[in-house]
């Protein structure tokens, strides 16, 4: 868990001046097996830790109403181009739809449109939030597609 929160934290947390020991707090109900959601998709690559992606309750503040959500979706910059983050997001998807949930939801910037679209995602809306990302959507039991 300390390698998966030191990930997150460098990538999504750091520079907004969030300290280790809080995101290292937060992953702890992901290890608690009653939990449906929230849950952690890790990716192993030649050993060791190259990739993960979160699935929880809710990641934009601007839509407190919609649920759940993927997030901090990361691959390590030698392993992209792999397949991997198409890996962990059908992992997600996969375990939602066991979950029963009827729509999965994420953001990002708007530069990867075209990534998350080729791989099934729909445009939700666009300029979302105070950093106005693009939101997604996704029905876990739709089939999946490679890029």
């Amino acid at each position: 868990m300390d390698g998966m929160a030191e990930r997150i934290w460098a990538a999504f947390w750091r520079h907004k001046g969030a300290p280790l020991t809080a995101i290292r707090a937060g992953l702890e109900d992901f290890l608690r097996p009653d939990s449906r959601i929230p849950f952690a998709i890790v990716a192993e690559c030649e050993g060791r830790l190259c990739g993960n992606a979160l699935v929880i309750d809710n990641d934009e503040p601007a839509r407190p109403d919609l649920t759940p959500w993927l997030a901090a979706l990361w691959v390590d910059e030698p392993f992209r181009g792999r397949g991997i983050a198409a890996g962990l997001l059908g992992q997600g998807l996969r375990r939602c739809a066991a979950l029963g949930v009827g729509r999965l939801h994420l953001v990002s910037r708007p530069a990867l449109r075209d990534f998350y679209v080729k791989l099934g995602w729909q445009v939700l809306e666009d300029a979302v939030g105070a950093h106005r990302l693009t939101l997604y959507g996704r029905e876990p039991g739709a089939v999946l597609s490679r890029p």
